[in-house]
């Protein structure tokens, strides 16, 4: 497991990660490779600026966005962790959860083949949580709806 350090500090005695998943690579690659491609110019005129620009880029896409959007299904609910330094954890027990929908916008849809997926609940806190630029997001929602039957 990739993020079972995350998942140890939240788990059941009783439960077990079944699918776990983050922001999707191609997502990642297709914007790091993107926004680099319109940084690059900026070297040529400002070296310092243009450094600093690509290492963010670099940094944002390469390393933050699948770092601190760790998300799973376990046998009992599905767990969000978002963060790096700060931290943020939801967990959705299956039985509040009223509906699921997925949103694909366009250019995700035909580049990335990623989405978002939206998961609805009844009596919580926290009425709708978006998994958002999630890798082939229909497949990753029959997961969902497989460990929850």
């Amino acid at each position: 497991m990739e993020y079972e350090q995350i998942w140890k500090k939240v788990l059941r005695n009783d439960e077990e990660v079944k699918f776990e998943f983050s922001v999707g690579k191609k997502y990642r690659t297709f914007y790091l490779i993107l926004l680099s491609v319109f940084a690059t110019p900026f070297l040529i005129s400002a070296p310092a600026f243009g450094i600093i620009l690509l290492a963010t880029i670099f940094f944002y896409f390469g390393f933050y966005l699948k770092t601190a959007n760790a998300y799973a299904f376990t046998n009992k609910r599905v767990l969000i962790h978002k963060g790096w330094l700060s931290t943020n954890a939801v967990s959705i027990e299956y039985d509040k959860i009223t509906d699921v929908s997925i949103n694909e916008p366009f250019i995700e849809r035909l580049v990335t083949k990623s989405g978002n997926i939206a998961i609805n609940t009844a009596g919580t806190s926290a009425k709708e949580v978006v998994l958002k630029h999630v890798q082939t997001p229909y497949e990753v929602r029959k997961q969902l709806d497989a460990i929850r039957a």
